[in-house]
């Protein structure tokens, strides 16, 4: 089992401006040490717990302040970009840090605020239709990962450097759907347990029984994406797991701020509309949260049950030393150093 991690970069209350970017770093580089095969970044947008919006900028400093450790968006959000460009960053990426770069590709919106939806005027269909499609076509002829059909109007132009291949291309997502299209154009594929935390077993099963080469030697990855909180011991996990539950229920009541210490989210009394809010839309079942041989036992299980060859996980604690002291933590109990 491969075992990465994927920074949301979550902002704390009292930090300074732009701490979060500064914590994303000192994390890279921690994992880099520790032995993690991958450090990737999310794109959200207006989500006061978290702070990365444009993960392509933040991935040069990433991997410069990195040797070893691959790095790449967990993902970019294509339909809010244009494919042409997204594939002249990620070949950019790839020319300057050869081998170390990875394009994970989403299709979600990264917002709960509909103006930012509209803000960035996605076609009504780019979410979950045609037009998502016809983009991620777009991204993979730009790249030559798939040929561009015959006659089409766009075959003449060049995403530029043209002569730096793009990196390797995870598509993301939480359903039967994304996985079929992972399958069928023969894609990497990242399933998102902390979203849907049913799922999981049917669609990676799917992607494995439909997945269709893309180039000769290519063969299915399923990544499997999950809230992973290692503590001391039990308590202390789920200590430092309660400010991002409180965070995530406060953010589906439109209220984006940063994360609360853990003292205060301890102490914090949950309002009856935070319980709500918790009850329709997060759904925690699939979290490992504990002390170490629990965490280890958790994600065992979910490999397990999924097929998954690659856990990435999501640490999302305020305070910066702590986070980096369970992501060593987590190091540890899988000997990814040694390895």
């Amino acid at each position: 089992m491969l075992l990465s991690i994927l920074d949301q970069a979550p902002t704390r209350r009292g930090g300074a401006p732009g701490h979060a970017f500064h914590d994303a770093i000192a994390l890279a580089r921690a994992a880099d040490e520790l032995g993690f095969h991958r450090f990737w970044v999310a794109e959200h947008h207006a989500i006061g717990s978290v702070a990365i919006s444009a993960p392509e900028v933040l991935l040069g400093t990433l991997a410069g302040a990195t040797s070893r450790i691959r790095v790449g968006s967990g993902g970019m959000l294509l339909p809010n970009h244009r494919p042409i460009h997204v594939v002249e960053q990620f070949r950019s990426l790839e020319a300057l840090f050869p081998g170390r770069i990875d394009l994970g590709i989403g299709r979600s919106e990264g917002a709960i605020d509909d103006a930012i939806v509209r803000a960035f005027g996605r076609p009504v269909d780019n979410a979950h239709g045609a037009g998502f499609e016809e983009q991620l076509d777009e991204l993979l002829a730009f790249g030559e990962v798939h040929p561009w059909p015959e006659g089409h109007p766009l075959a003449t132009a060049r995403a530029a450097p043209t002569d730096v291949p793009l990196p390797p291309v995870t598509l993301l997502g939480s359903s039967a759907g994304s996985a079929a299209t992972a399958a069928r154009k023969g894609l990497r594929y990242g399933f998102a347990a902390h979203t849907n935390t049913q799922g999981a077993a049917d669609a990676l099963r799917a992607y494995r029984e439909n997945f269709v080469p893309a180039r000769p030697g290519d063969r299915p990855h399923a990544m499997l994406a999950v809230k992973v909180m290692v503590g001391e011991d039990d308590e202390h996990a789920r200590a430092l797991a309660a400010p991002m539950h409180l965070g995530m229920a406060q953010a589906r009541l439109g209220h984006h701020a940063a994360l609360m210490s853990v003292e205060d989210a301890l102490a914090h009394r949950w309002t009856a509309e935070e319980r709500a809010a918790e009850e329709q839309h997060i759904d925690t079942r699939a979290d490992v949260v504990g002390d170490p041989e629990t965490v280890r036992a958790g994600l065992e299980a979910a490999v397990a049950a999924s097929g998954a060859d690659e856990v990435i996980s999501i640490s999302n604690t305020p305070d910066p030393v702590e986070r980096r002291a369970a992501v060593a933590r987590l190091s540890r109990v899988f000997a990814l150093a040694a390895a």
